[in-house]
């Protein structure tokens, strides 16, 4: 969207829908069954005038301050306005204003004379005289807040932050990469939660720069150069005033046609492009000779992609699951097509309106090393300008190590057009944006409105026009610690001609050879955004601030804040969360993204900043919703299909028209359940339910598993207390709202301004109920407009849980309809914590001297509030706005319906509103959780609410009163039928939310520390989940060394830690270690040895450790394990080498076939890798190594316990080639042709004397030369195998009884 407003005005009739309300398991509520009336008549409890009364005082005086404050806020804002003082009043005032502020310059000039430098010299203050007093003052406080820290006697940690996606021991889940040049300086952090707080957020004009000041151009420096990268680029947004279709076939096409065949006419030429959704398309258009010569346009670094995502996300009302998602389907495109070189390592987000550190943490967690953003407030950006601070590290509040910090570069004027991004001074910048030339070259962009036009260059202007742009690039190079430019060149919807692509190139093309050619230290050019970071990377090092927190809400002037978008077009907010519940629950069951890619990316285009947002025309709304509903329900249908275990249930089903429950009649039609008889009792009604979480849910009385299909019947929720709660729920009489535990209010601002992106409050109202229509004493409450019921759920001890299902209808325009929460015993203080994208978390401080638009975020999943004693947690099934503006107090948006435009390029406002049904779970809590804690964290007890709320039950059934029992459910774990033979290339791991295979890895450890810790790096440095997936360390005794390491990886793994209990170490003198006794008559093993502690201790520990695993609660959906010992050191792609190996094993039915996968192909340098033939995986003998099995292999070395034990010998893994001699498992495992596990430890063992100089030599190359691996199994290289031997005897050491007992007790035998 373009700062210059332009759309042509369009007149459409709106067809409003509507429907009855309904009811529902999570989109309402099922049934209106009457409730049994309990004993203790808590059913419908009335509150009584005298105790509303009471309730009312007690809320008051917790109002009572932040009224008082608005009042004398209003009441400044008058008297600036209307010189509300009198004389005696200014003569007062003026003279102390006068001595103060005399004071205040002299004493901030001399701050200002000395410039604070960073750790490399570099200042961080502009100019003398420009700093901010804020900052310097912060600044000189750092001398104060030492002293203070040197004086404390305790220390404080910095505690992850847990998400409703994230587990709290979890420290930057799979995003580990290795660290840029470039490293934050921890001693100049920038907490954007802290600016908030404390910022005066005052906007006086800076002249030129009107947000700004008058910024003085750099000095150019021999030593340190200039460097300048003009970035030509088009911002197309798939779909605004224009559906995407409409934008690709009158634009877009002809954008991209016209850029690369201006590109090709010159190789100095260079352009980026960001939305793959919109080169998809155009890309399937193209003839051979074309695609060639983008392939080589590419190749020499002409054109490149930036960010590479389908489209540019919205970044407030989305949830890190659909961001994942788009991301993935544009780099799937640009691997399969071109590549993975040319998958993109630097972010491009010039339009989305605010901006989430969960998007940081998604872009390095795909190995990008930087990002660059535009809509940050005004008065944010000059704060950060005038420290030098607009490019910093961008660090996760959760993430103490910085493994998630990414460099970031904020622009620092007021859009990403041409006036606004070459200096400071939009009347000059205008005048090099030659597509406003007259003559035509592009009819559609006007003229500057500064009266100044562009001229094109030519030998007579060319150093009046060079220099006059460079003076500007200097003052940009200003507010920057590097001494190198970056200068966007585009627009919205740019370079629609070759004519008017040459005639930016060829200007500039004059311009920088005037510059290269006469001005000394200076360097100017086309470039991409890779040119600059790089430049700025590598060349160019400097040790930059670090920043935490979130960039919302956002304005662009004044007091316009883009607050309104967080609940514009609710419904299709709601819409979008269906999809994504589809999708998850579809995954889970196991499509893959090939079959899901036509959802995938309806899902992913809706991202778009003016998608999901709300901010699109009515018509593109409705375009976006059909996809999105077309969407849904080609994956129920995918989900119906895979639902039956046998062609006999699948055909009954379809015979008796078995489909999704919940549905819809219109792409923007209210959702209904179509399982429900038309009666309305569904009482007794069989469904199939089916559970996508790993985690039990239930249906009435039925309880269903994870990841499980079942027969279950409605209703699911009944309206009304929760059967043995002991929570009284009360509510108002005369209103039916809710008064106790919490009150209820039915809120309204009627406005007089905003439109879909901005909000402006008017008058607060409590809406005007009348007719109200109160059931079940007050469990349902209806108007004509709006409809609300009341669901207890299950809650333990402690904690209260209370759906509350909205239905609105919305007609009235200029009103904003919310929902007010409020526990009057909650003195929060003003501080209020909201979710980023489902993933992080944000804090507020309520600031009265602060316009109350400013003061709403966005909520896309969870809003809260807290004390010492209580914590209220409101949960969304979908985005909306939320805000905390009376203490104790949570406001959630729940539709709005604007008149006007808010002069934001859309010209309508937001009047297509359409019956709508919000889910909110709130949830009050008195213990599991810590106010006092810096970071906020959600409780485990509520993360398991929110899981539930998002993803609940998907049902199916039929309208007919069919008795689904005869249905064979498929609830078989192994992959589904439509993925075999299913190939793809792309990758699986890598990226992925989640992964199909669950292969948590396990390491056996003993006390060689720092061999393990460099395995832990390497691990580190993998693509081992550790968002998703746990590691388990089991130690070999209490080594102090080696368990203290540990306790250093929790920060950064979920660490399971177990202590082998038979530990030689720990019983070095007594079973299993040398007991003397033992060898009292015992004649000795197969070789006439005596038994050693230290020969028997490896197999032992194995033993339990295997035993261990497979039987831990932690771990019970975990399909198998990886076996690793502490100096086992892996591979970048180990874990998806190991997916690649069970998708092949089962794709192929070969589970009987093969045991598992090793990763050391040389099995421990015994010789070198072979060479295959056409193959780059291998199938061979299992002999030993680090291996992947799963349950199927563990329970039947179980069931043959008694052979494994009873071998005479002491490896455990020989005792397993025993069990494969006897067939009882298979003795053929996949390994792929190169290392992904290197045994780095080979000194020290048992057999250090047996060790040759090859394998020493071996050894010290892959220990840091551990190769990528990305190859599927296609048809792995079998060779010649030896004939499987059955040994007559094994390697002895393990013949003593007492051993072979205790490894029998250890698999759960007597």
């Amino acid at each position: 969207m373009s700062s210059e407003m332009r759309s042509r005005q369009l007149s459409l009739k709106i067809n409003r829908r509507s429907s009855s309300a309904g009811t529902s398991n999570n989109e309402g509520v099922i049934s209106h069954m009457p409730i049994p009336e309990l004993s203790d008549g808590r059913l419908s409890v009335m509150v009584s005038p005298k105790d509303k009364e009471a309730f009312n005082a007690r809320l008051s005086d917790r109002r009572k301050q932040r009224r008082e404050q608005r009042l004398r806020r209003a009441k400044r804002l008058q008297n600036s306005a209307s010189g509300g003082y009198g004389a005696k009043h200014l003569v007062v005032f003026g003279t102390a204003f006068c001595i103060v502020f005399s004071a205040w310059i002299i004493g901030f000039y001399w701050f200002a004379e000395f410039e604070m430098n960073d750790t490399n010299g570099n200042a961080s203050t502009i100019v003398k005289g420009a700093a901010s007093p804020l900052q310097v003052l912060k600044d000189r406080g750092h001398f104060l807040r030492n002293i203070k820290a040197a004086l404390s006697s305790s220390t404080s940690g910095n505690p992850k932050l847990l998400s409703p996606l994230k587990s709290a021991n979890n420290n930057a889940p799979g995003a580990v990469q290795p660290s840029p040049i470039i490293k934050g300086n921890p001693n100049e952090v920038v907490d954007m939660r802290i600016m908030n707080q404390e910022l005066p957020f005052a906007n006086p004009n800076g002249g030129k720069w009107t947000q700004g000041w008058d910024v003085q151009p750099i000095e150019v420096d021999p030593k340190r150069p200039l460097q300048i990268f003009v970035v030509p680029h088009s911002h197309c947004d798939p779909g605004w005033i224009k559906t995407f279709d409409d934008y690709f076939q009158s634009q877009t096409k002809q954008i991209l046609t016209s850029v690369i065949q201006a590109l090709q006419k010159q190789p100095e030429r260079k352009f980026i492009w960001a939305e793959i959704s919109y080169f998809e398309w155009w890309w399937r258009e193209q003839t051979d000779s074309t695609q060639r010569s983008v392939k080589e346009l590419l190749k020499n670094g002409q054109f490149e992609f930036v960010t590479g995502g389908w489209v540019q996300p919205d970044e407030a009302n989305t949830q890190l699951y659909a961001m994942e998602i788009q991301l993935q389907e544009g780099h799937d495109f640009i691997r399969e097509t071109f590549g993975e070189e040319y998958i993109p390592k630097f972010g491009w987000s010039i339009d989305p309106f605010g901006y989430s550190p969960t998007m940081a943490y998604l872009l390095k967690k795909y190995d990008f090393q930087a990002m660059l953003i535009q809509r940050v407030h005004y008065a944010i950006k000059k704060e950060l300008a005038m420290h030098k601070q607009l490019e910093f590290m961008w660090r996760q509040t959760w993430d103490s190590s910085g493994d998630c910090d990414i460099f970031t570069h904020v622009m620092p004027f007021y859009s990403y057009d041409v006036p606004h991004t070459c200096g400071p001074d939009p009347s000059i910048c205008c005048q090099f944006d030659f597509a406003r030339m007259s003559g035509k070259i592009a009819q559609y962009v006007g003229t500057c409105p500064w009266g100044k036009q562009p001229q094109k260059i030519h030998d007579h202007n060319v150093k009046e026009r060079s220099l006059l742009l460079l003076d500007q690039y200097r003052k940009k190079a200003a507010l920057y610690r590097s001494n190198v430019v970056i200068a966007p060149l585009g627009d919205d919807f740019r370079y629609r001609t070759l004519e008017e692509a040459d005639s930016q190139y060829e200007n500039y093309q004059r311009i920088f050879e005037y510059i290269n050619h006469n001005v000394p230290n200076v360097q100017i050019q086309f470039g991409t955004l890779s040119d600059y970071f790089k430049t700025v990377l590598e060349d160019r090092p400097f040790s930059p601030p670090l920043l935490k927190g979130s960039f919302f809400t956002y304005s662009d002037r004044e007091e316009d804040y883009w607050s309104g978008y967080f609940t514009s077009r609710v419904f299709d907010k709601a819409l979008d969360r269906k999809l994504e519940r589809v999708l998850y629950a579809a995954t889970s069951m196991g499509a893959d993204k090939h079959e899901m890619q036509g959802p995938r990316r309806a899902l992913s285009l809706f991202q778009h900043h003016d998608g999901v947002t709300g901010t699109a025309k009515d018509y593109v709304v409705e375009d976006y919703a059909k996809r999105i509903h077309d969407a849904i329900g080609y994956v129920q249908k995918w989900m119906l299909k895979h639902m039956f275990k046998t062609a006999d249930s699948l055909q009954k089903a379809k015979e008796w028209n078995v489909h999704a429950c919940w549905q819809s009649n219109a792409p923007r039609g209210l959702s209904q359940n179509a399982c429900e008889p038309l009666s309305g009792d569904s009482s007794g009604v069989q469904v199939i339910l089916y559970n996508p979480l790993e985690t039990e849910q239930s249906c009435g009385s039925t309880v269903v598993p994870g990841r499980t299909k079942k027969i279950g019947t409605l209703p699911c929720d009944v309206p009304g207390p929760q059967e043995g709660s002991t929570t009284a729920i009360k509510f108002d009489s005369a209103t039916g709202l809710m008064y106790e535990p919490i009150r209820e209010e039915w809120m309204v601002w009627r406005v007089k301004e905003g439109g879909a992106y901005l909000f402006f409050p008017g008058t607060l109202v409590e809406y005007p109920e009348y007719d109200v229509d109160i059931q079940q004493g007050g469990y349902i409450v209806s108007t004509k407009d709006w409809k609300r019921t009341v669901v207890e759920r299950k809650s333990p001890s402690g904690s209260t849980v209370i759906d509350f299902i909205y239905e609105t209808n919305l007609q009235n325009g200029n009103e904003e309809w919310f929902a007010r929460f409020t526990v009057p015993d909650i003195h929060n203080k003003g501080v209020f914590h909201t979710d980023l994208n489902g993933y992080n978390f944000d804090t507020h401080h309520y600031r009265s001297d602060m316009p109350i638009q400013s003061q709403v975020f966005p909520m896309p999943t969870h809003a809260s509030i807290e004390d010492q004693n209580k914590r209220m947690t409101i949960l969304s099934e979908h985005a909306q706005g939320t805000a905390s503006l009376e203490e104790g107090s949570i406001d959630v948006w729940l539709d709005r319906r604007l008149n006007q435009d808010d002069a934001r390029g859309l010209n309508q406002g937001i009047r297509d509103n359409v019956p709508t049904r919000t889910r909110l779970r709130l949830v009050l809590e008195t213990q599991g959780y810590d106010a006092s804690s810096p970071e906020f964290q959600i409780t485990p007890f509520c993360k398991q609410q929110w899981k539930e709320l998002n993803h609940p039950l998907e049902m199916f059934g039929t309208s007919s009163s069919k008795h689904l029992d005869s249905l064979e459910l498929d609830n078989d774990k192994k992959v589904s039928t439509a993925r075999k033979n299913n190939k793809t290339n792309a990758r699986i791991v890598k990226g992925l939310g989640s992964v199909k295979y669950r292969i948590p890895a396990v390491f056996m450890v003993y006390k060689r520390a720092d061999y393990f810790k460099e395995v832990i790096e390497s691990l580190l440095s993998s693509d081992y989940p550790r968002d998703t997936l746990p590691i388990i360390i089991s130690h070999d005794g209490h080594v102090e060394e080696m368990v203290s390491y540990v306790e250093t990886i929790k920060s950064k793994f979920r660490v399971i830690q177990l202590f082998h209990p038979h530990s030689c170490l720990e019983h070095p003198f007594t079973f299993p270690g040398d007991d003397p006794k033992l060898n009292e008559g015992y004649q000795g093993d197969t070789y006439g040895n005596k038994r050693e502690g230290k020969v028997t201790c490896c197999k032992h520990h194995f033993t339990w450790m295997l035993n261990t695993v497979f039987d831990l609660e932690e771990t019970k959906d975990a399909d198998g394990f990886l076996f690793l010992e502490e100096d086992y050191k892996v591979a970048p792609t180990i874990y998806e080498t190991i997916q690649n190996g069970f998708s092949y094993i089962d794709e192929e039915n070969l589970q009987e076939k093969y045991f598992g996968i090793t990763l050391d192909p040389t099995e421990g340098y015994a010789y070198k890798a072979p060479a295959l033939e056409g193959s780059s995986w291998r199938e061979k003998r299992f002999v030993t190594g680090p291996m992947a099995i799963r349950r199927d292999m563990f329970y039947r070395i179980k069931a043959n316990a008694k052979l494994y034990c009873n071998w005479d010998d002491y490896n455990w893994d020989w005792s397993i080639v025993r069990l494969m001699q006897d067939l009882v498992l298979p003795y053929q495992i996949l390994v792929p042709k190169v290392l992904q596990v290197a045994h780095i430890g080979l000194e020290g063992g048992l057999h250090t004397d047996a060790i040759s100089e090859q394998k020493m030599e071996m050894m010290k190359f892959y220990r840091n030369n551990l190769p990528e691996f990305h190859d599927k199994v296609y048809r792995p290289y079998a060779g010649t195998q030896n004939e499987l031997m059955h040994e007559q005897k094994g390697f002895g050491g393990w013949g003593h009884p007492a051993d072979r007992e205790h490894c029998m007790k250890l698999f759960g035998y007597s």
